[in-house]
């Protein structure tokens, strides 16, 4: 059981595209109103989530996703995902993490790290 202080106050698990879903932007600008407030937020990216963190796109996630990270988000991507999808580390956005066990590191993230998670 947890006993110390949550490192983050809020986790996003992220499981769709961003043009697949219209609630993965939402997530993201949730993000950002949380880090303006002062909470801190951690991103996890999985399945079809890790576009998310594809470089160059033209849409709201591509804008997003580098202002979570300039404004002090940890963003995690699946190695496992990544490499399904055919995106190779040179090709996700600068600052985001690659998890090579994100089932292990996604459960200790939950369990341990992140205060409040809410997952799509």
């Amino acid at each position: 059981m947890r006993t110390g202080a949550f490192e983050i106050d809020y986790g996003f698990i992220i499981t769709k595209a961003p043009l697949e879903s219209s609630k993965t932007i939402g997530i993201l600008r949730l993000g950002q109103k949380a880090i303006a407030s002062g909470k801190t937020v951690g991103i996890f990216l999985i399945s079809d989530g890790i576009w998310v963190a594809k470089n160059h796109q033209q849409n709201d996630a591509g804008k997003l996703i580098p202002q979570l990270l300039q404004n002090g988000a940890q963003i995690i991507a699946s190695q496992e995902h990544l490499e399904a999808a055919g995106i190779s580390p040179n090709d996700i956005i600068q600052g985001i993490e690659i998890s090579s066990k994100p089932y292990d590191d996604l459960v200790e993230k939950v369990m341990e790290q992140w205060r409040w998670v809410m997952t799509i």
